[in-house]
């Protein structure tokens, strides 16, 4: 039951972290050359991504703090 707590508190973490790396990322693209604000959305595609697997629980998080689809998180 603790690790169940655990690994939601990880999840949550994660969650977050994506959700400030794709504002930050907004706000760069807005401010940034052509080049760099379309580097900037590529990435922001990939977290947006990877956020809704991790919600979905098709990627899961290592001990390490790694996102990997073909795990199992006990």
């Amino acid at each position: 039951m603790e690790r169940q707590a655990d690994n939601e508190r990880i999840t949550q973490t994660q969650l977050k972290i994506c959700n400030y790396q794709i504002e930050e990322l907004e706000a760069c693209a807005r401010q940034a050359s052509p080049e760099l604000g379309k580097q900037c959305k590529e990435i922001i595609s990939v977290l947006i991504a990877n956020r809704e697997a991790i919600k979905r629980g098709l990627l899961k998080i290592t001990d390490e703090g790694e996102l990997c689809s073909s795990c199992s998180v006990a």
